[in-house]
């Protein structure tokens, strides 16, 4: 339909990798003249392991102050690529970062998720999941993923993935 925007949703958690993804969504909006929706996916102070052991911390104001202090940085990121700042949302939610990070961008209609990836080996992958990883199998919109840095050292070309949700077709069809 003449006269829409496509939406692109990328999400940040602050550390390098999600610079880089910040950077490609920015260059990629730029270039298709899509609106670009920041997310930071705040944990909840009660869903943590460690609350149990945690009496006497007021919850809801660290959850407040978490909120708060995303906010602030979020604020801080510059669009990169010529990006008009105005056709940039910046939005904090909190709960589990894949799920909040997909109903996000089902909340807005988004057409592509752009995160980043951080290259863990296996172990470590297998011990903490991967954000990228599970917002790739969930969403119902096509992803690019970016990878970190280190995935493309010793002089290897990274390019973004970019994976769409539709059914595979058969190899013999």
């Amino acid at each position: 339909m003449e006269g829409t925007r496509d939406t692109i949703v990328v999400a940040v958690d602050f550390s390098d990798t999600s610079d880089a993804a910040w950077a490609a969504a920015c260059r990629l909006a730029a270039m298709t003249n899509s609106d670009l929706h920041l997310l930071h996916v705040s944990p909840d102070p009660l869903a943590q392991a460690w609350t149990a052991e945690a009496i006497g911390v007021d919850f809801a104001a660290l959850a407040r102050d978490w909120r708060e202090q995303a906010r602030v940085r979020l604020a801080a990121i510059e669009p990169v690529a010529g990006l008009d700042d105005a056709r940039i949302t910046r939005v904090v939610a909190t709960g589990v970062p894949h799920a909040a990070i997909i109903e996000y961008a089902e909340s807005v209609d988004a057409d592509l998720i752009v995160v980043g990836t951080h290259g863990y080996g296996p172990i470590k992958h297998l011990l903490l999941g991967s954000v990228a990883e599970r917002v790739v199998r969930q969403a119902a919109c096509p992803v690019m993923t970016v990878p970190h840095r280190s995935v493309g050292a010793a002089g290897v070309t990274t390019t973004a993935a970019v994976t769409t949700p539709t059914p595979r077709e058969s190899p013999n069809a």
